[in-house]
């Protein structure tokens, strides 16, 4: 497992996605699937985290390029 606070998002999902794999296999054993659980959990809200921060700043850039705009038009 790696550290999350070192991992893209991209490495996260991957990761994920392998977890929901092996949870899948009939033949983990429950502590396995708890510790699998676990860390599927933490990197869920990892990647949820990453989402909402990324979709806060393209919200404040589409802010920022309409206030541009309105200040030009009124210069004009």
């Amino acid at each position: 497992m790696s550290n999350e606070n070192n991992q893209t998002f991209e490495e996260m999902m991957t990761e994920l996605e392998g977890i929901v794999q092996k949870l899948d296999n009939e033949n983990v054993s429950l502590e396995d699937s708890l510790s699998l659980y676990q860390r599927g959990m933490t990197l869920s809200a990892k990647c949820d985290e990453t989402l909402k921060n990324a979709e806060q700043k393209v919200n404040d850039l589409m802010s920022n390029e309409k206030d541009v705009s309105e200040n030009e038009s009124k210069d004009e």
